[in-house]
């Protein structure tokens, strides 16, 4: 059993942002869970796109390679403490 789910974690990642004034991570949802209300929850939390089981792996592919070519890459300090 997880310490946080999906949405616990966001949001601890977004208020743990927030404390320390860094700008915001990019974060994917991969779940299961597919109903309207949940993917308005995680919206509402912060989280950047949301993907319902099963995906492809073709699909993930072509889904990160086109948002990761326009972000800039993080120091790996930005996750100590984490």
């Amino acid at each position: 059993m997880p310490v946080m789910n999906e949405m616990d974690s966001a949001r601890s990642i977004r208020k743990l942002e927030r404390e320390r004034g860094q700008k915001p991570a990019m974060i994917i949802a991969l779940t299961g869970l597919a109903s309207a209300d949940v993917r308005q929850e995680a919206f509402s939390i912060g989280i950047n796109f949301f993907l319902t089981k099963p995906v492809s792996f073709n699909e993930l592919r072509k889904f990160l390679s086109d948002w990761t070519s326009d972000i800039e890459p993080q120091a790996p300090e930005v996750f100590e403490g984490i």
